[in-house]
């Protein structure tokens, strides 16, 4: 619904209007002559249907689940290659096994710990800022949307080992990689889905890492979630008890959609790391300015375009879907910087 319903009557007025939409097939909500709502069927699958306005972005993040792209305007559906996360690798460590403390007072190892105050280490670090050029366990750990604006992110944090925690650490650090995701993402404040540091790294809470079981394709990864469908997909997944923000539990990232990249061609892979960059140093505004975003214009024509081989007659209807993307009020959240 546009708005919340001013009285009982009006409140009336619309469950009429409702039940007409649904008679007749429609999926706007008419009340007189005036455009009151959006009338989505769908399953307890389709969660995220929930406060969508245009019915377009529905349809477009249903096909693109499905492995087909579907656009405003135009009857035409591209194929494209998308599978889980879950397909493709496996979660890094969820942040407690990091540098997680469990029970209370003076913290020892299980065995040692010799009086009811005692708690017990979970993770094997305590996590500090880095301290040296070259820390041994490196971490990204927080958000800090003004250094997260471009593809690669350095770590903001190390991992100093605890107390005979060393083999503890040393298994650990098997999960690190270069692929991280962002778990609670200010849609219109922080620019980027996922990112990528320039040597392995651990995740932390804001960022957890992910281990692809091939890690050539953590390039097409990082390319792909950036691009508006990557965009709307992390959007869809995400919870969004907070307009302007979607929060997915590093137990659900494997169930985020994403391009199989076991679909590219050697030729493919050598172009999407020709594409990273390309776009390495580039700045992208807040996901919810992606209809105004040059960068993410460019990335989206590149990733579709020159890496998948799609036609470039689907610009122009991609740019009405990014407008009503960042049109959508869970993801501008009010902010003045949504589309007018």
């Amino acid at each position: 619904m546009w708005k919340r319903p001013a009285s009982a009557t009006e409140a009336a007025g619309l469950a009429v209007a409702i039940r007409d939409a649904a008679k007749q097939g429609r999926s706007r909500i008419l009340l007189g002559g005036d455009l009151c709502g959006t009338r989505v069927v769908g399953t307890w699958d389709d969660g995220g249907c929930a406060s969508v306005v245009h019915p377009e972005v529905v349809d477009a993040v249903r096909g693109l689940r499905g492995g087909a792209l579907t656009l405003p305007r135009t009857n035409d559906a591209h194929a494209l290659p998308v599978k889980t996360l879950g397909e493709l690798g496996a979660r890094g460590l969820l942040h407690r096994d990091i540098n997680g403390i469990e029970g209370r007072g003076r913290v020892a190892w299980g065995e040692n710990a010799d009086d009811e105050d005692a708690g017990t280490f979970r993770g094997p670090f305590d996590i500090v800022s880095i301290r040296t050029p070259a820390p041994t366990f490196p971490v990204l750990w927080g958000h800090a949307a003004d250094r997260e604006r471009r593809l690669i992110v350095q770590p903001d944090s190390e991992g100093v080992v605890r107390e005979r925690a060393e083999e503890r650490a040393a298994h650990a650090w098997t999960t690190a990689t270069r692929l991280h995701f962002n778990l609670d993402f200010r849609l219109n404040s922080q620019s980027l889905a996922a990112c990528l540091t320039p040597m392995s790294t651990l995740g932390g809470t804001a960022w957890p890492n992910f281990l692809m079981t091939d890690r050539r394709h953590e390039t097409p990864a990082v390319l792909w979630a950036n691009t508006t469908l990557g965009l709307m997909l992390f959007w869809w997944q995400g919870t969004k008890q907070q307009a302007g923000r979607a929060r997915l539990t590093v137990s659900r990232l494997p169930d985020l959609p994403t391009l199989d990249a076991r679909a590219l061609t050697e030729a493919q892979h050598e172009r999407a790391r020709e594409l990273l960059d390309r776009f390495r140093n580039r700045l992208f505004l807040p996901a919810n300015e992606a209809y105004r975003d040059e960068t993410r214009q460019a990335l989206d024509a590149a990733v579709l375009v020159e890496l998948l081989g799609l036609p470039a007659s689907i610009l122009e209807p991609l740019a009405v879907l990014r407008t009503q993307w960042c049109g959508e009020p869970t993801v501008h959240g009010g902010k003045a910087t949504r589309p007018t």
